[in-house]
């Protein structure tokens, strides 16, 4: 492999091609009857230096007080990573879910939130070199030529806005310098799979860099369709991502950026889930069959560029400018009723967001008695709703809901350090934000239920806050103690259905909701630098949760989000890595959470309640194990990183009924190949859920009816890699 440099948690140290250990994981003891030249002692072995830029400047992995997980370039190839998809069971406490663009939601801690309406917000917030993307469609992207992800967990408000309630994922690209790279991957797997990457990158001229990374994912679907043999579930997605880089002199940097990034799937968002299902004469034991008479598809365009200045001052503080736009249109067809009978359909559903963000900060130089970043922020939104469903192929409803929203920021965040053993950490975080819009109900084959809501507005002005202590008790030791509060926005419900009567503006508005963090936490390196773990235990005390679900407002079902009241969630995670010989690394990860309403009265328009009901997409465990095993064969090296991951039981509703339930369940994957000497090429076979483990990804009972959506199957390839620099 390359003698690159990776600030992954999760990479493992390079040794020589040639050293010799025994097998001491159980789990690759098939590979002991290959031999290697020469023996090595486990003091050669070494964990590289972790820097994470999770408070806004590059730092140590352990002088940074927030549980953090981070992934390098390395780790996620060792997984096959594609998309985040490929990298939810790795993250202490988090759940994913995802049935389609639309619907994308990633939980961490338990807090989160569905952001299907285009009225509410994630409670995490994913960022890509620095620029937020404000709706969950734009999550799931092309994983090619990451440097880093960082999944930072519980509230980050102070630095990363309003919508952190649950955390934050920081996505880092690779940038361009003077080094010269062309790079290329080709996969190919069962449901005709083909995955391809290209990368070149280099030296345009003196001070100018310029990247360019091509990547494409297309794929058969899994789910036969006995309708008419079709098959869905399928991948189809392009992207295109370009920078340059221009370092006019050592105080001044200047990174350009443009992305874009086309999806098509022939695409179901539930199946049938039981004989109890709506047209359950149809429900088929078979996961991997269907049986639908309507369009099922997603698809999406998504866009955006980024302008990066960063000038360095002669004091050493640091000047940064992050200017961008993004625009991501979603379109979804869905045959509600899945059944080869015309009964309810929808589509299309189209979400259209466009967004322009400016931050301004400042950092200064570090290593001071007082060290800190402060900065400004702007955020606006402009985004549109478009909803038809139709019953029996008539138009019965349509809604639309535009929403406008305007944002500003001020926040600071400052370590005091008191002394070399002991820093001192506040932050704050002030944000005014409005939302505007109107909502928009009408039916051609019932013109009563036309309703028309003009001028709908909703104000947040909250503030968000940090403070921790951070105690170095050796070079090797240290432990933190922290409070923070954070909040997410209130928004507004611009595509429910309901009645016109009960239907008032209060109805469609709900409020922000806030979440207080305590969490005590460890980090320690030891071994000689062979071994890392962390560790944390935490309690959330969670306000005015928004809570989206199914509901029936006189009768009419609907996706509807309200505000509970109070919830408490509580839980611990561990992470290790070790570097057990200079040819074998071992990493893993345990969380425990537990989740409950103390407070949901009138959880739905009949006034059920869900006080003491378990809190959604909270899974009660989560654990990963995974390992990289690397020897010679010849002139090059033989790798087999076996990894494996179960998720416990976790509710997928806030009414904990029995079918919305996902069970426990493990998952095995691998990647197995071989590498050149000089890392120039390579040829590796992978695996995903190797077990074929049936899992749910999603449940909800419609109407009394069972509704459910399935984890992918087993998946497999080879991949050939090529490397040039």
């Amino acid at each position: 492999m390359p003698n690159t440099k990776n600030y992954s948690s999760l990479t493992p140290p390079r040794g020589s091609l040639r050293s010799k250990t025994l097998l001491t994981a159980a789990v690759l003891s098939a590979l002991s009857a290959y031999s290697v030249s020469s023996p090595t002692t486990a003091a050669e072995a070494k964990l590289e230096e972790v820097v994470v830029t999770a408070r806004r400047r590059a730092e140590s992995l352990q002088d940074v007080p927030i549980a953090i997980t981070t992934l390098g370039a390395e780790q996620l190839e060792r997984i096959t990573a594609f998309s985040l998809k490929d990298i939810r069971h790795l993250i202490p406490s988090l759940h994913y879910q995802d049935r389609s663009a639309l619907q994308t939601e990633i939980t961490i801690r338990g807090v989160g939130g569905d952001a299907r309406n285009i009225g509410v917000e994630s409670g995490v917030g994913m960022y890509i070199d620095g620029v937020y993307a404000g709706r969950t469609s734009a999550y799931n992207i092309d994983l090619a030529d990451i440097a880093q992800i960082e999944v930072l967990r519980g509230p980050q408000g102070t630095l990363f806005g309003k919508n952190t309630t649950g955390g934050a994922l920081n996505i880092t690209t690779r940038k361009p310098d003077e080094n010269f790279r062309a790079e290329g991957s080709l996969s190919a797997g069962n449901y005709n799979s083909v995955r391809f990457k290209g990368v070149l990158s280099g030296q345009v001229s003196d001070g100018v860099f310029g990247k360019v990374v091509l990547a494409s994912w297309d794929r058969d679907g899994y789910l036969d369709n006995l309708f008419d043999n079709s098959e869905l579930q399928s991948e189809d997605r392009k992207s295109a991502r370009a920078q340059l880089r221009f370092v006019p002199n050592e105080k001044l940097e200047i990174n350009v950026g443009a992305d874009i990034t086309k999806d098509e799937q022939d695409a179901i968002l539930n199946q049938l889930g039981s004989e109890a299902s709506f047209g359950g004469a149809f429900y088929n034991t078979d996961r991997l069959k269907v049986n639908t008479d309507q369009r099922n598809s997603t698809e999406r365009d998504m866009v955006g560029t980024d302008l990066t200045i960063d000038y360095t001052l002669d004091s050493g503080h640091v000047l940064t400018s992050i200017t961008a736009w993004r625009d991501v249109e979603i379109t979804v067809f869905s045959d509600i009723d899945q059944t080869p009978v015309d009964i309810l359909r929808s589509g299309p559903f189209t979400d259209n967001a466009e967004q322009f963000t400016q931050e301004f900060r400042i950092a200064s130089p570090g290593g001071e008695t007082f060290d800190y970043v402060l900065g400004a922020y702007y955020y606006k939104q402009e985004a549109d709703a478009l909803r038809r469903i139709y019953a029996g192929g008539t138009p019965l409803f349509f809604t639309d809901g535009p929403i406008d929203t305007d944002a500003i920021a001020l926040f600071g965040n400052v370590d005091f350090n008191v002394s070399d053993a002991l820093t001192i950490t506040a932050g704050l975080r002030y944000t005014d934000e409005e939302k505007t819009g109107d909502y928009t109900q009408r039916s051609e084959v019932a013109p009563f239920f036309n309703k028309v809501i003009p001028d709908l507005k909703i104000d947040s002005d909250e503030i968000s806050w940090t403070l921790s202590a951070n105690l170095r008790w050796s070079d090797e030791v240290s432990t933190y103690a922290t409070v923070a509060r954070g909040f997410k926005s209130g928004g507004l419900n611009v595509d429910p259905l309901a009645t016109p009567n009960p239907l008032t503006a209060d109805d469609l508005a709900f409020d922000p909701e806030f979440v207080t963090t305590y969490e005590l936490g460890l980090k320690s390196q030891f071994l000689d630098d062979r071994a890392r773990i962390s560790a944390a235990v935490f309690y959330t005390d969670y306000e005015d949760r928004q809570v989206s679900q199914f509901d029936e407002i006189n009768g009419i079902p609907t996706v509807i989000t309200r505000n509970a009241g109070e919830s408490e969630i509580q839980g611990a995670e561990f992470e290790f890595s070790f570097a057990a010989t200079s040819e074998l690394y071992l990493y893993g990860s345990l969380s425990y959470l537990d989740g409950e309403y103390t407070d949901f009265r009138n959880a739905t328009a009949a006034g059920a309640d869900f006080t003491g009901n378990d809190t959604e997409k909270t899974p009660q465990y989560n654990l990963s194990l995974g390992a990289e095993y690397r020897f010679a064969v010849g002139e090059g090296e033989f790798s087999i990183a076996p990894q494996y991951s179960y998720l416990g039981e976790t509710w997928l509703q806030p009414d904990n009924g029995a079918f919305n339930v996902e069970d426990g369940y493990g998952v095995f994957n691998i990647r197995a190949g071989y590498d050149t000497a000089d890392g120039r090429y390579g040829i590796h076979l992978w695996g995903k859920n190797l077990g074929d483990t049936a899992y749910k990804g999603f449940a909800r009972q419609f109407q009394g009816s069972d509704q459910v959506l399935w984890g992918a199957p087993r998946t497999y390839g080879i991949e050939f890699t090529a490397r040039l620099d």
